[in-house]
């Protein structure tokens, strides 16, 4: 992984200040607009984009959670699946936890497990915390029937 401030300082400033406001919209409800940020946040960051330590990951899991929130569950898998190719920590359960909730809500039973589960083995309980219960409930009940 690569350290975008070590290369240029200004241009993490830059992109950081963008997801932050992002970020913001986000939370505050507005996901659409917070997806035109993060576009063009996504747009500044040098190729490789996922080997950008820390930018690539937060990023994608913006996007992600602005997908997921709007119930565009297409979209959403698409950043998942970025969010894990640019997670550099192995210990680190939500990029596992946001893939198989999307992969839950697309009707993707056997892939969502396998990522719950993978979370699970990682964070127990704990990785579940703060998540609606239907995913813990699921895997839950998947565990019993293997």
């Amino acid at each position: 992984m690569r350290i975008l401030s070590d290369e240029n300082q200004e241009l993490e400033e830059k992109i950081i200040s963008i997801i932050e406001f992002g970020n913001s919209l986000s939370t505050d409800g507005h996901h659409n607009p917070a997806l035109h940020e993060y576009e063009k946040a996504w747009a500044l960051i040098p190729e490789p984009k996922l080997e950008w330590e820390m930018i690539g990951s937060w990023l994608t899991g913006s996007f992600y959670t602005a997908y997921f929130n709007l119930s565009d569950f297409k979209n959403a898998k698409h950043w998942a699946e970025l969010q894990l190719k640019a997670e550099n920590s192995e210990i680190d359960t939500a990029p596992l936890m946001d893939l198989g909730m999307v992969l839950f809500e697309l009707g993707e039973n056997e892939e969502a497990y396998n990522y719950l589960s993978k979370a699970y083995d990682y964070g127990k309980a704990r990785a579940f915390k703060e998540r609606p219960q239907k995913y813990l409930d699921f895997y839950l009940t998947e565990k019993k029937k293997r």
